[in-house]
């Protein structure tokens, strides 16, 4: 007969299981197994995340002089934001552990279909997060996991297409753009907010933009008010106080009011963008880098640091060359219709304009632009998904729908993982093996 005392030597093997050939075979070291992974993951998913707020806080500490140092290390450590990531965490460890070794131990087989039912199930720890950010993991997720279904089939030459990561960046950004300016409400809340202080374009301008283009006449009180608010330079409020009911577009004065010259604006955007975001992608760089390779940190520190300082640089370069870049046509737009008395402002101009911005992706590494191609693509598909029910041409999914997504993305990733972990995108491999481990 089995017995149920949890000893000191159980509890020593269950944390030293770090080998994937050094499986627990009873059912007793499994449920031990279980909860201490899941407790692991707990630890490091809540510490990870509560790092990353805290730093983000003492950046709004530091640059709005809101709040206190205090204050944010409790909201970054101890706000409910790093409890659910840590729960959804240390969840989904415990259930996939559970599941997947105790089918190996009852079907006493290792085969897909232990990870595809353990991976499926542990996807429903996904319900410790608020709704908007679950359906926001299970779209980055979900193309995770369309990524290593094609990454199989390339490496089994069904098929490949070429620069696959740009292009669909590339026609992605397009669609992000076109709705950043014509279908605002299509893309998430978050996001949007993102967009528009990064962009550094007045929302208002956004509206007045959205409201020409529906047909709506030009209210000056609405142009002369925005210009206003943002400290316009004198002839910024003269062109607004004159502005037609019905402008062929709006002018760059009302999209910068701050600067008559678009060139000095478009460097002065590029400046600001950069030293906004370069403080955030630091600490996207960094802190993984102090999590997860400690050991190498302390091997040759100067090596990673100067490694991160270079990605940070460069993707803040990116970003912001392709706000400039963005700015810059819409710019010379206008700038067209001024000179040469244009009548043509199309809804399409602002999808043109996203696709030739998104070239600045060739910037970045190869392994950056998978990233980025997979993080914009569930925004682009979102926001054509709603505009495809708004035209009432497609259904719409049930409000469950996430957590199905995300359950079937985990089922392929989990079985991937466990054995065909080269068909997985290298930061998501990572990512599992770092928080859970090989089995």
């Amino acid at each position: 007969m089995m017995s149920h005392i949890v000893t000191r030597e159980d509890v020593n093997a269950a944390l030293s299981n770090k080998d994937h050939q050094n499986k627990p075979n009873t059912i007793k070291k499994i449920i031990l197994h279980s909860i201490i992974g899941g407790l692991e993951s707990y630890a490091k998913a809540h510490g990870i995340r509560g790092g990353v707020n805290f730093l983000l806080n003492l950046l709004t500490v530091f640059r709005k002089r809101k709040g206190s140092i205090y204050h944010a290390f409790i909201h970054g450590f101890f706000g409910m934001d790093a409890v659910r990531f840590g729960v959804g965490f240390g969840g989904f460890s415990f259930l996939w552990k559970l599941i997947n070794n105790g089918l190996r131990y009852i079907r006493k087989k290792d085969d897909h279909w232990n990870g595809l039912i353990a991976g499926f199930i542990a996807g429903t720890s996904i319900l410790a997060e608020k709704r908007e950010r679950r359906i926001s993991i299970a779209q980055q997720l979900f193309v995770r996991a369309l990524q290593a279904v094609y990454n199989a089939g390339s490496a089994r030459e069904y098929f490949r297409i070429p620069h696959g990561d740009s292009l669909i960046f590339i026609i992605s950004t397009a669609q992000v753009l076109y709705a950043y300016t014509m279908r605002p409400t299509t893309i998430p809340k978050d996001f949007l907010n993102f967009m528009i202080a990064t962009a550094r374009v007045p929302k208002e301008t956004l509206n007045i933009n959205l409201s020409l283009r529906k047909g709506l006449p030009l209210n000056n009180d609405d142009a002369i008010n925005l210009v206003k608010k943002f400290n316009g330079t004198k002839n910024a409020l003269e062109i607004a106080s004159n502005l037609p009911p019905r402008p062929v577009a709006i002018p760059c004065e009302l999209i910068h009011p701050q600067f008559d010259s678009c060139i000095y604006t478009n460097i002065e955007r590029f400046y600001q963008v950069f030293r906004n975001i370069a403080p955030v992608y630091a600490t996207l760089n960094f802190v993984p880098m102090i999590a997860f390779k400690s050991a190498q940190l302390t091997e040759d520190p100067m090596a990673l640091i100067k490694k991160s300082m270079f990605n940070t640089i460069r993707s803040s370069t990116f970003i912001s060359t392709f706000v400039a870049s963005y700015q810059t046509q819409i710019c010379f737009h206008r700038n067209m219709i001024k000179i040469f008395n244009l009548e043509w402002d199309s809804k399409y101009l602002y999808w043109l304009a996203g696709l030739n911005s998104a070239f600045a992706i060739l910037i970045e590494n190869r392994n950056t632009r998978v990233n980025l191609a997979l993080y914009v693509l569930p925004k682009a598909a979102e926001s054509w998904y709603k505009i495809m029910c708004q035209r009432n041409w497609i259904f719409e999914l049930h409000k469950t729908a996430d957590v199905w997504f995300f359950s079937l993305a985990m089922s392929i990733i989990m079985a991937a993982y466990q054995h065909e972990p080269e068909i997985l995108n290298p930061m998501v491999k990572t990512i599992i093996r770092r928080f859970f481990g090989y089995n």
